[in-house]
């Protein structure tokens, strides 16, 4: 017990004495003046810390750019770490030792060893290393005649050693010329390509890191069209110091052009069942009779592991089943399988894709991931799941499915169509009396395109669909008797509209008879750096989805009859290392025409509110015209709200990222810790319109524009590695459904309209 107080004494101490540090600290280094040139540190008279590094003469370069050359640091201690040394010093004055503990003296010097890394001393070896790392990295860009010293000397009137590195730069040297040898025997496309990437010219100034990037770039080009064996010297560089100008001589070794003789394949299958060579031979991007090409061998060996039936996937040459020639190579790929059948049970946390509602739930699975020999995934499972739980658990779902997935199915020129297909039975809980019973069939033919286009992905859509009310009759008539009025009876009767033709067409078919048959297509670009943690790149989606309507020759499948198309694009950009800004703008526009015993299905109906879209409002709760609760009976609204969407969406999010950086003075844990803290700033804005509870509402065209609710707030998160666990604290600043006092400057009360969100990854 008395240990552990011990042990607080710097903590207690320090939210006390803080107070008179910054007087204090500069009165203990007069103290301490040594009388020799150089100011001994406070923790090791013997040594002297760098207080500060200057550069002196560097104009064509920023000190940034120089100091990440150095081996020496500069002394950076924390506030905690000037009080701490502040106070351990003056408790070894002779006259504090007569009235401090020993074991409380001995705590602060242990608390300032956990610190000693933000402290450095000057260390003459170093100093004279980082004078040469200069140099070259002047003579590296030009500067040849570049030269630089070096003084470590005392600032008495700041107290502190300054190591001071002194450049002259001298003139810049430009470049009078760069030859290329040993590519003149390359066929006219290839020189052409090639010389397009020699772009180093004439009277610019001598960069060696611009011009080793250009030579790579051409060995890379070479590499990538036959040339195996492509190599290249090191650059002559032949200085003329009187004129500053240098002329520069490469040489490239081609080797002969190379071809794809063989390609064989060898696989560690640890006893699993093994993938058909056929099925391997798709993936390749390289065929017997192609030249050599490094980018198709390593896109081969993506697509190889692409499948999910392998741990590791290397491909290259070998001699071992056919001799290589001076004109031929043989490719080996070897293969080691991973486990392919597995059973699995548990919890998980997912967000769907577009809605990014955040769902919870359990699964029962069996898996295999081989299970026909040519990388077929075959699962069942049984889930039972909370949609949507950002407005709590209150929407619960069963499913049972089967799924069979074909990584490849064809090829089309350089697009690769996969397939997917799956038989699911799900029964949902949307309100006390009336739930889903749904059996779909979706099938999907997933398609990745070239890797530098603007769409990388693409997916076309195939669903039919059974989906019936259960208990409607009892459901309804429930709401009805709850109305006061006839106008409330009707507000009833349009909300459970479209439940009211599926229920009619429940009665009017066979059991096996689809209500929906659904075509869709999705195009989607992704050039994240990091799908949970972007800090770079963009994301873009589009899709479509349409009924079949009722025509002469084709018989009525269903009576879903709707066409609905939206889009959404994310942007990040870094601002600096620790912060993020993140921008997004999504808009959806669903044309119902027939309203007569159609239905739209609720998962294509739009909903916004909530921890992933307009965070001042909840989760599905925003709308223009919002509905008053005069015009419902008690406790009918929330259902309706809920469960009856909207036909067109408009929403965007502006929202700024930081991430707390490593902090240097805590051990490895407590700064792994600080460091996946992250803090959000954003804007949200965004409105649904044409509820389908009151679809003919006329609307003016501009009120899809001024009637847009903004809210603006903070959150707090911790990163995990599927993105931040967050909370998110927002404020409605726009209201346009008010009837007056809309903005957050004339409403009374505002922190009444406060909402809290929790959420998995970041909203967007």
């Amino acid at each position: 017990m008395i240990h552990t107080i011990l042990k607080t004494y710097p903590i207690i101490l320090l939210n006390f004495l803080s107070l008179v540090l910054p007087c204090q600290f500069n009165f203990l280094l007069a103290q301490n003046k040594s009388s020799h040139d150089l100011i001994p540190s406070l923790v090791n008279k013997f040594q002297y810390e760098i207080g500060e590094i200057r550069f002196i003469g560097n104009y064509s370069f920023s000190n940034s750019e120089i100091i990440n050359l150095l081996a020496s640091r500069q002394t950076n201690r924390g506030i905690d770490h000037k009080i701490l040394l502040y106070y351990d010093v003056n408790l070894k004055y002779p006259y504090a030792k007569k009235i401090i503990p020993q074991i409380m003296i001995n705590s602060f010097d242990q608390a300032l060893l956990t610190m000693i890394n933000e402290v450095q001393f000057f260390e003459q070896s170093k100093a004279e290393n980082d004078v040469i790392s200069i140099q070259d990295f002047y003579n590296q860009n030009g500067f040849h005649k570049a030269k630089v010293s070096y003084t470590f000397e005392a600032d008495i009137k700041r107290q502190i050693n300054i190591l001071s590195f002194y450049i002259n730069e001298d003139s810049a040297s430009i470049i009078s010329g760069i030859t290329y040898q040993g590519l003149d025997s390359l066929p006219m496309d290839l020189d052409k390509d090639v010389k397009s990437l020699m772009k180093v010219r004439d009277g610019q100034r001598f960069s060696e890191e611009r011009i080793f990037s250009e030579v790579r770039s051409i060995q890379y080009k070479l590499l990538d069209n036959g040339y195996y064996y492509a190599k290249f010297d090191m650059p002559i560089v032949l200085k003329d110091t009187t004129q500053n100008k240098d002329s520069i001589i490469i040489t490239f070794h081609t080797g002969k052009r190379q071809k794809i003789d063989a390609i064989d394949y060898i696989d560690s299958t640890k006893g699993q069942k093994l993938v058909l060579n056929g099925m391997k031979n798709k993936q390749l991007d390289i065929e017997i009779g192609d030249w050599y090409s490094i980018s198709k061998v390593n896109k081969s060996n993506n697509n190889l592991l692409s499948l999910g039936t392998f741990d590791i996937v290397s491909i290259d040459t070998s001699s071992l089943f056919r001799k290589q020639t001076d004109s031929t190579l043989s490719l080996l790929v070897f293969t080691q399988y991973r486990k392919q059948q597995e059973w699995g049970v548990g919890l998980y946390l997912n967000r769907t894709a577009i809605d990014n509602f955040t769902n919870f739930g359990g699964e029962l699975s069996y898996s295999h991931k081989n299970i026909g020999g040519i990388a077929q995934n075959f699962n069942i499972f049984g889930r039972l799941e909370f949609s949507d739980i950002s407005r709590g658990l209150k929407e619960l779902q069963t499913q049972l499915g089967v799924s069979l997935a074909q990584p490849l199915f064809f090829t089309i020129d350089k697009a690769r169509f996969g397939f997917a297909g799956q038989l699911i039975y799900s029964y949902s809980k949307i309100f006390s009396e009336l739930q889903l019973s749904t059996i779909s069939l979706p099938i999907k033919f997933p398609v990745k395109f070239p890797e530098f286009t603007f769409i990388q992905f693409g997916t076309f859509d195939f669903l039919t669909e059974r989906q019936v009310p259960m208990n409607f009759d009892e459901a309804y008539q429930k709401e009805l008797d709850k109305a006061d009025s006839v106008s409330e009876k009707e507000k009833i009767k349009s909300s459970f509209k479209i439940y009211e033709a599926l229920n009619k067409y429940r009665h009017a078919t066979g059991m096996f008879v689809p209500s929906a048959f659904i075509f869709g297509v999705s195009l989607i670009g992704d050039k994240r750096n990091d799908i949970f943690n972007p800090s770079s790149g963009y994301y873009f989606n589009f899709s479509l989805d349409l009924t079949i309507p009722k025509l002469w020759f084709i018989p009525e499948l269903g009576i879903a009859q709707f066409y609905r198309a939206q889009t959404s694009y994310y942007l990040f950009t870094r601002l600096s290392p620790t912060t993020v800004f993140a921008f997004k703008v999504r808009g959806g526009l669903t044309i119902w025409g027939n309203q007569i015993d159609t239905y739209v299905p609720v998962e294509r109906q739009f909903f916004a509110g909530g921890a992933n879209s307009v965070r001042g409002w909840s989760s599905r709760r925003l709308r223009y015209p919002m509905p008053k609760e005069s015009e419902f009976p008690k406790n009918t609204l929330d259902f309706f709200q809920d469960f009856v969407g909207s036909g067109v969406i408009l929403e965007g999010s502006i929202e700024f990222r930081f991430r707390f950086p490593r902090p240097a003075n805590f051990d490895a844990l407590m700064s792994e810790i600080i460091s996946n803290i992250v803090l959000t700033s954003f804007v949200d804005w965004g409105n649904t319109f044409h509820w389908y509870s009151n679809y003919n509402y006329e609307y003016n065209w501009y009120d899809y524009f001024t009637k847009l609710a903004v809210a603006g707030g903070i959150g707090l998160g911790y990163l995990l590695p599927v993105g931040p666990i967050r909370m998110d604290l927002a404020l409605p600043i726009y209201d346009p459904s008010v009837e007056r006092d809309n903005t957050i400057f004339t409403r009374e009360n505002v922190m009444k309209d406060l909402k809290f969100h929790i959420g998995l990854g970041y909203s967007f």
